[in-house]
């Protein structure tokens, strides 16, 4: 199941998919509810259980609010010229070669939020909840086992000659524009979903 082809999702091609692409779709989903509209987060929130299960009702909403929401976000991303920063972590964690889709995607939303939190944008409680609401997932939210340095030196690489803003959560399914953030704050954002390197490398 492809992510890209959202339009032409239907229950039939989601029960017939792959697990591991279908908790794809499902950290998709909730990154577009994070960044694009607070109330289909919600939904997700309230009916995490049921997504998982496949429930036949459940999913008819889903597929419906999806691709909605898919297609507001592609009209924003065009009028805006300007994506959310979670992109740049999303390349980082790609270039390293270490990260299924989901987790690429679910450790890029992870990052944006704690940025968003250490800028004052959005609550801790906020930060926490974006976070918490993909452990059900059983994807990456943290505890890699990466060097912190190593991706740092990735998104240094990434954003060399980068000008103008990026986008940063202010409240769910709202964003502002914002400068990159310090290096001082990218490099802790690595550290908070790393290990650290001397406890895994005893291992």
């Amino acid at each position: 199941m492809n992510t890209t082809n959202i339009k032409d999702l239907t229950i039939e091609k989601i029960k017939q998919s792959d697990p591991k692409d279908y908790i794809t779709l499902l950290s998709h989903a909730l990154r577009l509810g994070a960044l694009h509209k607070g109330k289909f987060f919600m939904w997700l929130e309230n009916n995490n259980y049921e997504l998982i299960a496949q429930d036949d009702d459940t999913l008819e909403h889903f597929i419906k609010e999806l691709i909605a929401i898919h297609k507001k976000a592609e009209n924003e991303a065009v009028e805006a010229e300007l994506d959310f920063m979670d992109n740049i972590f999303y390349t980082v964690f790609k270039k390293t070669g270490k990260f299924s889709e989901a987790d690429c995607i679910s450790l890029s939303l992870v990052l944006l939020a704690f940025v968003s939190f250490k800028t004052e944008l959005i609550s801790n409680e906020e930060y926490l909840e974006i976070r918490d609401l993909l452990v059900p997932y059983k994807v990456m939210i943290s505890q890699c086992k990466i060097k912190a340095d190593d991706i740092y030196k990735i998104y240094k690489e990434e954003t060399a000659g980068y000008e103008g803003q990026t986008k940063l959560l202010c409240k769910l399914g709202k964003g502002i524009e914002r400068e990159l953030p310090s290096d001082e704050l990218i490099l802790e954002a690595f550290k908070e979903i790393t290990y650290d390197q001397k406890s895994w490398e005893k291992e």
